[in-house]
């Protein structure tokens, strides 16, 4: 019996570990593999200079008109700025392969109430034909390393193009200074963290001046009650 309650004592804490540890298993934040520096494509003043960043690249034949290998487009630093996942038959597309490509760029602009941390990946299909995406493909992921593990964390951004506007995605954080979102569609991803908004100084004195001029007509009524006695 005593044993019986040890056990079931055990897999109450074990659940409740499960429960309050990070879903995903950080695969570049332990010792034996600490994060190199950032490589940006334009670094902000005061950076010291790094290597380019890299371009990830992944392929896959073409059989019976869709993708037949999983394809993991990782970056190669250490660890990887960008890794999409793409996993098999995700891809439609004519022709016998289909190579998907996330290359870094430097930001051009800045999504509505948030400023954007490190590198815009761009990510494009290419193959003999237009490449679409198959139901297969509400499975893929794609990840971005941040500059720094300062919390509260960035979100994912996408557009579909440099023209078009900045959307937020669902994000979740996967590691130490790595955010996860599912992959939309091509085109640009990027890390942004929302800019806190400065309080209105009128709304934060008001209540001072208000209890202020209170005070000063207690103390005018107090003044003339006095002299009047």
């Amino acid at each position: 019996m005593r044993f019986a309650r040890r056990a079931g004592a055990a897999l109450v804490l074990v659940a409740l570990g499960r429960l309050l540890s990070p879903a995903a298993v950080p695969v570049y934040d332990g010792l034996g593999a600490p994060d190199e520096p950032y490589r940006y494509v334009a670094a902000p003043a005061g950076v010291a200079r790094t290597a380019a960043p890299t371009v990830g690249v992944a392929s896959s034949p073409i059989v019976a008109g869709v993708s037949s290998y999983g394809m993991s487009v990782t970056s190669a630093e250490v660890g990887p700025q960008v890794s999409l996942f793409l996993p098999p038959k995700a891809l439609a597309t004519t022709g016998s392969k289909v190579t998907v490509t996330a290359t870094p760029l430097a930001p051009t602009d800045q999504p509505a109430g948030a400023r954007i941390d490190g590198n815009v990946y761009d990510v494009r299909f290419q193959a003999a034909g237009p490449v679409t995406m198959t139901a297969q493909a509400a499975l893929a992921e794609i990840s971005l390393r941040a500059t720094t593990p300062r919390q509260p964390g960035p979100v994912l951004e996408h557009r579909a193009s440099a023209a078009a506007r900045w959307a937020p995605l669902s994000t979740f954080r996967g590691g130490t200074d790595v955010y996860v979102a599912s992959f939309r569609e091509p085109g640009q991803y990027v890390l942004a963290f929302l800019v806190a908004k400065t309080p209105h100084r009128s709304s934060s004195t008001a209540p001072l001046l208000l209890g202020g001029l209170v005070l000063l007509v207690v103390v005018v009524v107090m003044v003339r009650l006095r002299a009047t006695g």
